[in-house]
């Protein structure tokens, strides 16, 4: 087994480590929720949570390394071996009166009752020490049936927390799983509620999904009406919608690109697109990265010869240009996907200069040739690296001094 199976190995062992502290101490214990769903599919498992009957004062006295993090909702972080598990009390929620949070949560003595309150029943699953599974909503049969749905009533489950029906949808996209009837009518009663959500919480499940299988999602959002808790007044018209899907279904999962290709599918134009990157609360570097590609609307990389690939790299950078020659791709050209990204990494390694500080001369050089400081030393940069763009042979300090002492530089 590779390092990383390694990994994962001493991750489960300590886990299984402070489950056996809890039971020597009088307590249940048990590995819950993802963890155990993902043992189960056999898939990639990054965080093991455990359930207790312990307090969080128990828990908190019977291990020397801990973290009092969600204390009120029961949950106490357990450090061991470098390494950190959520331990957290079995409980009932109190009542939820922003249709996110419970007002109180109650600690209870029955796991049962803690699996009960879970959102869907592939979720709803504790693994014993002694490889028992407790698995009270039939959640095994879901996952061998590729089924996602809400444990009990899910008109329930969404009337408590809104952000619940977005996870269904986000594990029907990553899983490619099928969403159960009455959970899915229950989504499209429900949407509504999904005003009540943070518009981050809402990214967060949105941008899973986008790297994940996002023509399964554009699909499943439009069919529950959820699309509008994500893109502001979406477009009714489902063959840009089927557009979009297939576009991003074709394309690398890179957030940009795949954002783009859904703005351009669906026709949105910048104003509308602003909106939208505002209301999804997005970082700069992605708002960025977007923008650019609106500014390079026009450029079609078909028509860029040497010279424009050197200058278009050095102005926005390979990230920018690789994006819009994927657009491209997908959008003209889908068949030579392959060719349009070897040609953009091939130019990247053509790639004279990224910028002035990649020249043979700087600054400080040009100032002892007698430029004076302040502004002017900037603008000589910048004409030495176009001279360095126009003939990529000329970065070296002998042939830039040359030019600056003779004045033949592009402006």
């Amino acid at each position: 087994m590779g390092q990383g199976g390694d990994v994962v190995d001493r991750t489960e062992a300590v886990a299984w480590q402070v489950v056996e502290a809890l039971e020597q101490a009088g307590h249940e214990a048990y590995l819950v929720g993802g963890c155990v769903r993902d043992k189960l599919l056999q898939r990639p498992i990054y965080d093991y949570d455990i359930t207790t009957s312990a307090r969080p004062e128990e828990v908190l006295a019977l291990f020397p390394h801990t973290l009092p993090i969600g204390m009120k909702h029961g949950t106490v972080t357990v450090c061991e071996a470098d390494l950190q598990f959520e331990v957290t009390t079995f409980r009932t929620d109190g009542e939820y009166k922003d249709g996110r949070r419970p007002s109180e949560v109650v600690f209870v003595r029955s796991l049962l009752d803690d699996l009960a309150r879970r959102d869907l029943t592939i979720n709803a699953l504790a693994l014993g020490r002694d490889g028992t599974l407790h698995d009270p909503f039939d959640g095994q049969l879901d996952l061998l049936e590729k089924r996602i749905r809400a444990v009990g009533d899910p008109l329930l489950r969404f009337e408590e927390d809104a952000l619940r029906m977005l996870r269904a949808i986000r594990f029907a996209v990553q899983l490619q799983f099928v969403i159960e009837e009455e959970t899915l009518q229950a989504i499209r009663e429900e949407s509504y509620r999904l005003r009540q959500i943070s518009r981050e919480r809402i990214r967060e499940e949105w941008h899973k999904m986008l790297l994940s299988h996002p023509d399964t999602a554009l699909d499943l959002l439009r069919q529950t009406d959820t699309l509008r808790s994500i893109f502001s007044r979406p477009t009714l018209a489902v063959a840009r919608w089927e557009r979009a899907a297939a576009w991003t279904a074709l394309s690398p999962p890179d957030l940009a690109l795949r954002y783009c290709l859904i703005f351009f599918a669906i026709e949105t134009d910048e104003p509308r697109m602003e909106k939208n990157l505002q209301g999804l609360k997005l970082s700069t570097a992605l708002k960025r990265e977007i923008r650019e590609q609106y500014a390079l609307q026009a450029e079609s990389p078909v028509d860029w010869n040497d010279l424009r690939w050197r200058q278009l790299l050095f102005t926005h950078g390979y990230g920018a240009i690789w994006r819009k020659c994927l657009l491209y791709a997908v959008m003209h050209d889908a068949q030579r996907l392959d060719y349009w990204t070897a040609l953009a990494e091939e130019h990247r390694k053509r790639q004279p200069i990224w910028g002035t500080s990649d020249l043979a001369l700087t600054g400080l050089d040009l100032i002892a040739c007698g430029i004076e400081e302040g502004p002017h030393v900037g603008q000589w940069l910048k004409r030495l690296a176009q001279a360095v763009l126009q003939d990529p042979s000329s970065n070296d300090s002998q042939t830039l001094l040359q030019l600056v002492q003779s004045g033949q530089v592009v402006e």
